[in-house]
């Protein structure tokens, strides 16, 4: 089963998030990332999703907000 992850660049981080920075993340996680940010229709494998779903934000080039649909 895949899932849809969308990432938003935010400008503003609220101190109650979950940050994750890109280099704590799972291999599959650091392979799909930069696809990620790129894409608005990207799909990928449950790993990434239980992965990237411990996190609100990811610290990469920029602050990202994650949403999994």
């Amino acid at each position: 089963m895949t899932s849809q992850i969308i990432l938003n660049a935010v400008e503003d981080v609220p101190t109650d998030s979950r940050v994750c920075h890109y280099d704590e993340l799972g291999e599959d996680a650091k392979e799909e990332f930069p696809t990620l940010t790129e894409s608005t229709d990207a799909s990928v494998d449950r790993s990434v999703v239980d992965e990237l779903q411990e996190c609100d934000l990811v610290k990469y080039t920029n602050y990202y907000e994650v949403s999994i649909s």
